[in-house]
């Protein structure tokens, strides 16, 4: 198979897995290859760049496709234009940059990203309530846009009761705005988040149309169902271990790793 037609079955591939019912879930799955040259391989194809990326901090081709075509904005773009953040950050495989950002209650509790595309109307963050320090906690999610020539803020707040909810739940995506259809006209939105109270970490804001999440606060990502590499291929070199992919999927991980190393 010729990298053209390769690249175009791969872009089928994953409307079907993603962009149609919105789980990222298999992107779990692709993450072996972000340090490889098939990220870099795969923008060039569909001929895409956008130059402005560096300013939100993305600088990797994989980081360049989650955010360009499937509206992922991970913390640690933002953490990597903001190096007195540098000191909150911390390893977790559970983050698809393998990389979090870490509030703990004493040192700071409230930050403003760039000001990113808006493209889709629903917003969501991926978020992990470790502990609550204070019957006085809150979560507060903000977005800014401009429309119109005026300036609109919009916000929610969880409070004490509704933090209690999700304490202890793990990785967890909160659906916390819907842009209203009047507000076509914004392009970009400023989102920024204040916490008080508590132990949390935050991975990534995303974007997206899926209608089925307007009825469903919080979602649970999809990554219990993977397994690591290594129980699944004993033979694996020990550098991989740390990488996971689905027992189903596994056959045509490997058969794409042939396609992609022979480039």
């Amino acid at each position: 198979m010729d990298p053209k037609e390769y690249f175009t079955k791969f872009l089928s591939f994953l409307y079907d897995k993603l962009y149609n019912n919105e789980d990222i879930s298999f992107l779990y799955l692709l993450q072996s290859m972000k340090y490889s040259n098939f990220w870099a391989d795969y923008l060039s194809h569909l001929k895409w760049y956008d130059s402005d990326l560096t300013k939100l901090g993305i600088f990797d081709p994989f980081s360049s496709f989650l955010y360009g075509m499937m509206r992922i904005y991970f913390i640690t773009n933002f953490i990597n234009l903001n190096n007195e953040f540098q000191q909150y950050q911390v390893n977790d495989t559970n983050s698809l940059s393998g990389q979090v950002l870490s509030f703990d209650g004493k040192t700071f509790t409230s930050f403003s990203l760039p000001e990113l595309h808006a493209y889709r109307r629903c917003v969501i963050w991926k978020i992990n309530v470790k502990k609550i320090l204070s019957k006085d906690c809150f979560i507060k999610l903000i977005i800014k846009y401009e429309i119109d020539s005026t300036f609109v803020q919009n916000e929610h707040v969880l409070k004490f009761e509704d933090v209690l909810k999700l304490e202890g739940l793990g990785w967890i995506e909160h659906y916390s705005f819907k842009i209203p259809k009047t507000t076509y006209k914004i392009q970009r939105i400023q989102p920024s988040i204040e916490v008080n109270g508590l132990n949390m970490q935050v991975d990534y804001i995303r974007f997206t149309s899926d209608e089925s999440r307007k009825d469903k606060q919080i979602y649970f990502p999809k990554i219990g169902h993977l397994l690591p590499i290594h129980k699944v291929c004993p033979n694996v070199p020990e550098a991989f271990k740390d990488k996971y992919f689905s027992r189903k999927e596994m056959e045509n991980l490997l058969e794409l790793k042939d396609i992609i190393d022979n480039l």
